[in-house]
């Protein structure tokens, strides 16, 4: 699964409209060059006997033309086209920028809920034409509102950026990672069903619990799991693994209590 980014659409009628006229004035040179040539050739048929002086003439302002053509060209490279040129790379950077922006969270570095709702539509009909499955595991970090209040806002931040870049570490290069919403986020993993899902979760939740965050933070989590089905919409697959995660939870306090 890639990143649907979107991409800003720069305008190509100017640059057209320059490379018509560069075209233009050198088929126009190359025009006078021709016609040069044959008014030659003909005062040469014509008169036998100035066909040295001609002929010497011919190739001079022939060179001349090539030479004016040349110059011309470079001039109109360096005026015209290398600015545009600079342009659309300066162009590409900004977009590159936007989607950047756009597209990632701001505090955890990973996508968020705008690139999400634009995947989700591609994989999902993917699974429908082409059964390329996917399930979606949800993350949710337990009790981080008391991270929050008892270690600060500051250091429930970091805790959240620390979890996201280790969560995209141990995921496939196939998946993607979301943040969701406050200390939830969510992971499309390709190819999977339930079980592998489940296991996967596991694993994830089992190395959160033994990692050491910074400024001594410890926290766990609880993932909940739903392989998506070709009748999904965006909505029910999203509710499915909603539905999922709730039921971990209360399995979760159950075993707490």
């Amino acid at each position: 699964m890639a990143d649907d980014a979107k991409t800003l659409r720069t305008p190509g009628t100017p640059k057209r409209a320059i490379a018509l006229l560069y075209a233009a004035s050198l088929l126009a040179l190359f025009g006078v060059l021709l016609a040069e040539f044959f008014v030659a050739y003909q005062l040469l048929a014509d008169h036998p006997s100035h066909a040295p002086g001609l002929i010497k003439e011919t190739y001079g302002a022939m060179l001349l033309g090539v030479a004016l053509l040349a110059v011309q060209a470079a001039l109109v490279y360096v005026g015209l086209f290398r600015p545009v040129r600079e342009t659309s790379i300066e162009l590409m950077r900004l977009r590159d920028a936007l989607d950047q922006h756009s597209h990632h969270d701001e505090l955890t570095k990973v996508l968020n809920r705008m690139a999400f709702d634009q995947m989700i539509v591609r994989e999902l009909e993917g699974l429908k034409r082409y059964g390329a499955g996917f399930s979606g595991i949800m993350v949710d970090v337990d009790g981080f509102r008391h991270v929050n209040e008892s270690l600060g806002y500051e250091v429930g931040d970091q805790v959240l950026y620390e979890l996201a870049q280790m969560l995209k570490q141990h995921i496939r290069k196939a998946d993607c990672i979301f943040r969701w919403r406050s200390g939830r986020f969510l992971i499309l993993a390709a190819g999977i069903g339930d079980e592998q899902a489940g296991l996967f979760a596991d694993k994830l939740a089992e190395l959160v619990a033994r990692h050491g965050f910074r400024h001594g933070a410890h926290i766990t989590v609880t993932l909940g799991t739903a392989e998506a089905q070709a009748q999904d919409t965006p909505e029910t697959f999203i509710f499915r693994v909603k539905t999922a995660l709730s039921l971990a939870k209360d399995k979760t306090r159950a075993a707490a209590a």
